[in-house]
């Protein structure tokens, strides 16, 4: 390959999730043989809205998390399985933990975030997070524990009651079958606070029918092995309340997974300031997409269909700047939201519809379902799904 010619160097695209993913599986489509490479350090690609089915054993292993391997023949793209832990932007190099260095003529980057341990004594060696399959089996053994000794009294604690905490929290009630109280605690005066009204009260209500107690302007100061420190934003005197608990899982605060390469490009913040293309201004061969990126002149929701979005337009963009035709602007089209709200349940405000309850659950896995990547995986889910029916 020509070093010094732009277009003959492979397309790279840095993260698996959603915006990476549909990036790819866009450019494979429409690059007309030009070499895509997908690199991530994890070896299955994860539907992250379905982590909540895969810990109650109602979807299986491979309807929310196939590996890379498979789609990238099937699609296909090369995979690596590598963690970059430097980007050369001037080479235009990646450069991953194994030492192995790959040029590219493009260059995406759709990391995503993390669980956020920082600034909270004792979170990182005593929560849970829920970033990946790792999580989740910590989370699965919990539970197991939970209902299988007596050793486990005290109430389970979630922090954060956005869309990760809530659909937790109704997920894990039904699964422990009220052997335990859940607390469900956030910083904020409601919970989910982005989402759509309607969810939000069909929320409020499976929460409630749950017996799930919220602690609403509250946030958690420390924690040990045994308890946490919970503080009232409405206390003047800020006096602090121990909770025991059996176990603590922490969604209320989120960072970049490659932290040092974002804020090499961030000026040292945790999202990315791109223009209206989805670029930086100094590397206009670099492509910024998913949860990692911000603009502040528009919307950028975090969120599987706002990384969706920017993928496409990620993948249209690159093709135009190949061909020194005009970029597109990326504009986000808010299609909705879904919320899984316990086992069988759920709440949908999308499409035109608002509803809520078993068949609202149905609806919601069949849409996902048709999204998965690659058709032959699409086609397997269908079944696995119409098998289920009978």
């Amino acid at each position: 390959m020509d070093l010094n010619n732009w277009q003959s160097e492979p397309i790279v695209v840095l993260g698996g999730g959603f915006g990476g993913l549909s990036t790819v599986m866009a450019l494979v489509e429409k690059s007309n043989g030009i070499p895509i490479i997908l690199i991530d350090q994890s070896a299955r690609f994860i539907f992250k809205p379905l982590l909540y089915e895969l810990l109650s054993d109602e979807l299986q292993l491979w309807e929310v998390a196939p590996k890379y391997s498979f789609l990238a023949s099937e699609l296909g793209f090369i995979f690596l399985k590598e963690t970059v832990v430097e980007i050369d932007a001037f080479k235009r190099k990646v450069i991953t933990s194994s030492g192995f260095e790959l040029n590219y003529s493009q260059l995406v980057m759709s990391t995503g975030l993390t669980t956020d341990f920082d600034g909270t004594k004792g979170l990182k060696e005593y929560a849970y997070g829920l970033s990946n399959l790792k999580d989740l089996v910590k989370i699965k053994k919990l539970i197991y524990k939970i209902n299988n000794s007596s050793d486990y009294d005290y109430p389970l604690v979630i922090s954060g009651a956005g869309p990760t905490g809530v659909e937790l929290a109704c997920k894990i009630s039904d699964l422990v079958n009220h052997k335990i109280k859940i607390y469900l605690i956030d910083k904020g005066d409601k919970i989910l606070s982005k989402s759509k009204s309607f969810n939000r009260e069909k929320a409020i209500k499976a929460l409630e029918k749950r017996n799930i107690k919220i602690y609403l302007g509250h946030f958690i100061k420390s924690v040990n092995s045994n308890y946490c420190e919970l503080i009232s934003d409405y206390d003047e005197d800020n006096n602090i309340q121990n909770i025991n608990y059996s176990g603590l899982i922490w969604t209320a605060r989120l960072k970049p997974s490659l932290l040092d390469i974002v804020y090499s490009f961030s000026n040292g913040m945790n999202r990315v300031q791109v223009n209206e293309f989805l670029q930086i201004e100094e590397f206009k061969n670099i492509f910024f997409v998913g949860d990692i990126t911000t603009n502040i002149n528009t919307f950028f929701p975090s969120s599987a269909q706002g990384a969706m979005q920017q993928g496409f337009t990620t993948a249209h963009n690159i093709l135009s700047l190949r061909k020194g035709e005009q970029l597109q602007t990326f504009e986000f089209h808010d299609l909705g939201e879904m919320l899984s709200l316990g086992i069988g349940n759920a709440s949908i405000t999308a499409y035109g519809m608002t509803l809520a309850g078993p068949l609202a659950f149905e609806i919601r896995r069949l849409i996902y379902l048709m999204r998965m990547p690659g058709l032959s995986l699409t086609l397997k889910s269908a079944g696995s799904w119409l098998f289920s029916k009978k």
